[in-house]
């Protein structure tokens, strides 16, 4: 183990000299609190005449003097040549204005990005394109393909865009700076070595996150568990699995990595009330075989993550309507076992999430206060694969505890709805129900979808009700009207903002009118088969209302059911 102290122009200067993002690293992730902090730093050093300070970086050492792997600084080495190449291209932009200062910018690009066919820096696999691409051979521009690859070119415009405010002197000044500042390096010899010092570096309180700390825990334990014989060859493998890890973390644009191991440690570890890496730990300090425990669970691990990019992609319906109501976190832990216990199995995936869709529902349509994650956890724990005996075993447990029952379910469908979160969810799935041709939430959609009181609100500043409605002798609505039907199933309806705005307090009769005529929802349509009175004298009060809230509600109780799953 060597400890070097040098300046970034010293660790940079070498035609032969490159460093490599190892393949188990992640990509690319600083944003722009980091290049703003960088930035700021700079701009406060050139105004002493202290050395910079750029902290430690640690290498394992490939080839001595040529070629070296970044165990840990890879975010930092990575942000400051984007900083650079962004300083250049600003000051490239003044010589054209007439600036002059004594060297060549190819001088410097040869010494921080490329010296004939050799790299300076290597980023991880996934990042390479973009890196080269608007670091190494500054481009202007770049087609991202991954979140990493936004954040290089967003550092980069960043950074530009900051530069391009200061004088040429300034400039210069923090040119001057950065080729001036401290630097040490920790180089390591082999895998055991970096594996130590992984695990030492990353408990030093920095920001990082679980995944990572998991990673460099595990390194560690290899080191010390491992037989002498075996240790790089395990530590290898941890190396490679994370490579994979990784790769799948940069396509996966819904969930981020820590709440992905979340979930796998609900689903494996201790269910939900898995807390931190610390119950990792628990479980596998009481593991005989350690090595193996390791190596076991980050390939599930790698499972996990593959499953969930193969769920990111997935186009099954009711998936797609549980995206429509926003999945709670509590739901991924089923759909992890899931996947582990079936696979790609179209018809069992599709009855999985069509059973989490009616979870969801009720959980979203209740909104209690109540615990309901500690209700599923003995469920989530005893899931293993087979789905009737999910879908019973929730109903019971949900009836059980009252709150998202089916006696509960029933109570609020037939209550004040308007306003309720998953109202336009429902009114879209009852529109599905009464289309002749089917109909898929999420194909069809309203400009400034509205939610229409049939029997309009109270009108502000004391305005009349028009003609139509359910009112007393001062024509006004009564308190059990306005309590009972003004906001329940019956009375509400699905609408565009504009065709909302163009009936408002009109009288029925013109609403109706409407319906018929811009009949672009089914639910709209059907309007003129629950009216009380006339055709030619049309009247919608509570009798209308709860003849059509009647069929609604029916239709809520039979789609949300776990009894038909």
């Amino acid at each position: 183990m060597n400890f070097n102290k040098k300046t970034i122009l010293g660790l940079f200067d070498s035609s032969q000299k490159s460093f490599t993002i190892p393949v188990y690293q992640r990509a690319y992730s600083w944003e722009r609190e980091q290049w703003k902090a960088l930035l700021d730093d700079l701009k406060e050093q050139i105004q002493g005449s202290n050395t910079y300070f750029f902290g430690n970086i640690l290498l394992e050492t490939i080839t001595e003097d040529v070629s070296y792997e970044i165990i840990d600084g890879q975010q930092r080495l990575t942000t400051l040549t984007i900083f650079i190449r962004a300083l250049l291209t600003v000051l490239e932009e003044k010589q054209k204005e007439g600036a002059t200062f004594d060297f060549q910018i190819a001088d410097k690009e040869r010494l921080f990005f490329k010296d004939g066919g050799n790299k300076k820096l290597r980023p991880v696999s996934y990042d390479t394109a973009c890196y080269d691409a608007l670091i190494i051979d500054g481009k202007v521009s770049f087609e991202t393909a991954s979140t990493s690859q936004k954040k290089i070119k967003d550092a980069r415009t960043f950074y530009i865009k900051e530069l391009q405010k200061e004088p040429v002197d300034i400039l210069l000044a923090i040119l001057k700076k950065i080729e001036a500042t401290q630097i040490t390096t920790i180089e390591l010899q082999g895998k055991k070595d970096a594996a130590l010092m992984f695990e030492l570096q990353n408990n030093r309180g920095r920001d990082l996150t679980n995944m990572e700390r998991l990673k460099s825990y595990f390194m560690y334990q290899m080191y010390v568990y491992s037989k002498p014989e075996e240790t790089n060859t395990n530590i290898e493998e941890i190396s490679n699995i994370f490579k994979l890890i990784y790769g799948f973390i940069n396509d996966i644009k819904s969930l981020n990595e820590d709440s992905i191991l979340i979930y796998h440690c609900n689903a494996f570890i201790k269910g939900y009330p898995y807390r931190t890496l610390e119950d990792i730990k628990e479980v596998f300090k009481k593991s005989r075989d350690k090595v193996k425990w390791i190596l076991d669970f980050i390939q599930e691990l790698h499972t996990t993550f593959s499953n969930m990019k193969k769920l990111e992609l997935c186009k099954d319906p009711y998936l797609q309507k549980l995206r429509h109501l926003n999945i709670p976190a509590f739901v991924y832990p089923f759909f992890i076992k899931g996947y582990k216990h079936f696979g790609e199995d179209e018809v069992k995936l599709n009855k999985l999430f069509k059973i989490m869709e009616v979870l969801v529902f009720r959980y979203s349509l209740m909104s209690s206060r109540a615990d309901i994650i500690a209700r599923l956890n003995e469920i989530l724990l005893g899931f293993n694969g087979v789905l009737d005996q999910l879908s019973s075993s929730l109903k019971r447990k949900m009836n059980e505890t009252w709150y998202w029952g089916d006696e509960r379910t029933k109570k609020v469908l037939d209550e004040w709805m308007y306003e309720n979160s998953v109202l336009n969810y429902l009114l879209w799935e009852y529109e599905a129900s009464i289309q002749k041709k089917g109909y898929v939430v999420g194909v069809m959609k309203l400009t400034n979808e509205q939610i229409e009181h049939i029997s309009p609100q109270v009108p502000p500043d004391g305005e009349k009700i028009e003609s139509g409605y359910e009112v007393d002798a001062t024509n006004n609505y009564t308190e059990d009207f306005k309590n009972d039907y003004l906001n329940c199933l019956g009375n509400l309806m699905l609408i565009s903002g504009s065709h909302n705005a163009s009936i408002g307090n009109k009288p029925f009769t013109s609403k109706l009118a409407s319906y018929k005529a811009n009949p672009l929802l089914n639910q709209q349509g059907e309007i003129k088969a629950f009216i009380s009175g006339s055709e030619s004298a049309p009247i919608w009060d509570s009798v209308a209302i709860q003849k059509r809230h009647d069929v609604i509600h029916d239709f809520a109780v039979k789609r949300w059911t776990f009894d038909i799953v």
